[in-house]
């Protein structure tokens, strides 16, 4: 009776519920506003006693029962929604504007929450944005379409197998072949037609599908794909293209069109490869079946020279010279750019046609071309490109190592300068500059007379081997007085080739004494003393000592010069003093001799070439 009169009655402005324990049965007291109420419903409610003075309505009703009711009341409100005239507003609504939907608008806050969290489901590991325009509609695309009502709403919807949205209180939208901008039009006109509202439509999270693989893949199989999947992906996810025979320029995707029908795409995976084009890298579709074909070592054409890949190419009727050369990875940076020469061969191996073409500046070729089968391109190199000129800088500076060089501009001072300058204990004047370009090619002749054995060699080999090993320690060695060049003096600041040497010894404080003396070895130098003064250091000539002909050999050059002429030399720190022995028993004493003198000297130039080896 009670839930009757409710039933028949205006919905109520206010309801207040409060639960009741009375022995072992649950009520609910309902605290209801007269305004609402019918006057006779009013009339009879206050006869059954459940209605105040104040005009609050009591009803005390068991816990079930109440259940019940309240469910109905639920579905009352709904259907009151539901029924009510597109573009009205339902009950508990204001007047709606233009731009409006009475009190919910587009920019609810929960709204936009749920929307943000969709994107994010809908996240992986894509290449950008999706295209609306470009992706395409499928089975088991799941949408989420929000319905700008009063009350947004928003529905997750699943596309069929046979490509239709069922949409609440819509109906179904076919959107089979749309792409996702078609869809979301579909779906606006067929909410529009119902609410008279706004809708939008997202793609919560993209279908997976099945694509194989066959052909030159090391496992043909069938691997999981979504519409954003490229087919160099899906090779990818098979193991990857037989590396031995796989041809990724024969590429076939086998779409079906429908249940009896397919077409055939071919791909060319190459310009992708090569230079990231992506159309030639497309996106796969429901149930393809790609095939990589086997490279036919009949249908080649080759690329020879400075491109970063040289190699055999497979061919296609559609290549070019440009092609071809893209798909090497361009040209090196060695490359002549004026010097590419394509070669035409017959079954014979015979040239029948040879052209000649340029690149330019923006990548083009000029006289561009298509290939025939068999062709091969050539590309030269400049000469000397990868060449570097250097120089070696070794010993007492403060940065040794490997610098570069301009030949015929760069001078030794500023060498030294960018080598941070020399070292406390330097020795300019036993620093020594190597022109290694300078060192002759062997002597053959010298190599034979090395060869013969000593007694039974002429007079004028022995002359000639004499006066071979006494030029060959100067070989290669440039005259600097470093002293003066770093006093400003230009005649000293020579001019730098590649593959100088500079070698900067410690500073020496010593004259080496050798040869008839009676203690051989080296003595403190000291200011202002003659060779006699340095031989008495040693204890004085020894036995068949050859005074009249001691020797000065000095450290910086090597010179050698005759003690007794003193106006001609100056005995300085690393300075040498020979004694040789009285008359030889033999000529060949006499080279050893000389032998003894060169090696004093060589041995420096010896020492820089080895100090001096192009070594970070």
């Amino acid at each position: 009776m009670v839930l009757s009169s409710l039933r028949s009655g205006a919905i109520l402005d206010a309801i207040r519920v409060r639960i009741q324990n009375i022995g072992r049965m649950r009520y609910i007291n309902l605290l209801f506003s007269r305004r609402s109420v019918h006057p006779s419903q009013y009339h009879h409610m206050i006869t059954a006693g459940m209605v105040k003075e104040d005009r609050t309505a009591v009803v005390k009703l068991p816990f079930a029962q109440i259940l019940s009711f309240l469910l109905f009341a639920l579905v009352l409100i709904t259907a009151n929604q539901a029924h009510a005239q597109p573009g009205e507003p339902v009950s508990g609504e204001g007047p709606r504007w233009f731009g409006t939907t009475g009190k919910s608008t587009p920019y609810d806050t929960a709204s936009r929450k749920q929307l943000s969290s969709l994107a994010l489901e809908s996240a992986g590991l894509l290449e950008g944005a999706i295209e609306p325009d470009k992706y395409h509609v499928g089975p088991n695309d799941a949408l989420s379409i929000t319905i700008w009502t009063a009350n947004t709403k928003v529905q997750d919807v699943l596309v069929t197998p046979d490509g239709k949205a069922l949409i609440q209180s819509v109906g179904e939208v076919n959107l089979r072949g749309k792409t996702l901008a078609e869809a979301e039009e579909a779906i606006k006109k067929a909410v529009a037609r119902v609410y008279n509202v706004n809708a939008s439509v997202s793609l919560r999270k993209m279908r997976e599908f099945k694509v194989s693989v066959i052909g030159a893949v090391k496992t043909p199989t069938s691997v999981s794909a979504t519409p954003t999947t490229r087919v160099s992906e899906v090779i990818d996810l098979a193991g990857g293209a037989r590396p031995s025979d796989a041809n990724k320029r024969d590429i076939i995707i086998y779409r079906k069109v429908d249940s009896k029908n397919r077409v055939e795409i071919p791909v060319d995976l190459l310009p992708f490869y090569a230079f990231a084009n992506y159309d030639s890298n497309p996106f796969v579709s429901d149930g393809d079946v790609i095939k990589i074909g086997i490279v036919d070592p009949k249908k080649v054409v080759q690329v020879i020279g400075a491109v970063a890949q040289q190699g055999e190419y497979p061919w296609r009727p559609s290549d070019s010279i440009s092609t071809i050369i893209n798909a090497s990875y361009g040209l090196t940076a060695d490359a002549k750019r004026d010097s590419i020469a394509v070669i035409t061969k017959n079954e014979a191996g015979e040239i029948i046609r040879q052209t000649f073409h340029s690149m330019l500046s923006d990548g083009s070729i000029t006289d561009d071309r298509p290939l025939l089968n068999g062709d091969e391109i050539y590309i030269y190199r400049k000469p000397k490109y990868l060449e570097r000129n250097q120089v070696v800088v070794r010993g007492e500076v403060a940065q040794p190592g490997v610098y570069p060089v301009i030949p015929g501009t760069t001078k030794l001072r500023e060498l030294l300068a960018v080598a941070g300058g020399f070292t406390e204990k330097a020795s300019l004047i036993d620093a020594v500059l190597i022109r290694r370009n300078a060192i002759g090619k062997p002597d053959e002749y010298l190599a034979y007379i090395l060869a013969i054995e000593p007694e039974n060699r002429t007079p004028a080999e022995a002359e000639y081997l004499r006066t071979k090993l006494l030029e060959g320690q100067k070989q290669g060695l440039m005259i600097v007085d470093f002293n003066a060049l770093m006093q400003g003096d230009e005649t000293q600041n020579l001019t730098l080739i590649d593959n100088d040497s500079l070698f900067v010894p410690k500073e020496v404080d010593y004259i080496g004494i050798s040869g008839k003396v009676k203690n051989a070895g080296n003595f403190l130098y000291r200011p202002g003393f003659a060779y006699q003064d340095y031989i008495a250091m040693a204890g004085g000539y020894g036995w068949k000592a050859e005074k009249s002909e001691t020797q000065i050999i000095k450290g910086r050059s090597g010179d050698r010069l005759p003690a007794e002429d003193r106006e001609n030399y100056t005995i300085e720190p690393g300075d040498a003093i020979f004694v040789p022995e009285e008359r030889p028993s033999n000529f060949w004493e006499g080279v050893a001799t000389a032998l003894t003198i060169v090696t004093q000297t060589a041995a420096i130039v010896a020492l820089v070439l080895s100090l001096t080896n192009r070594q970070p």
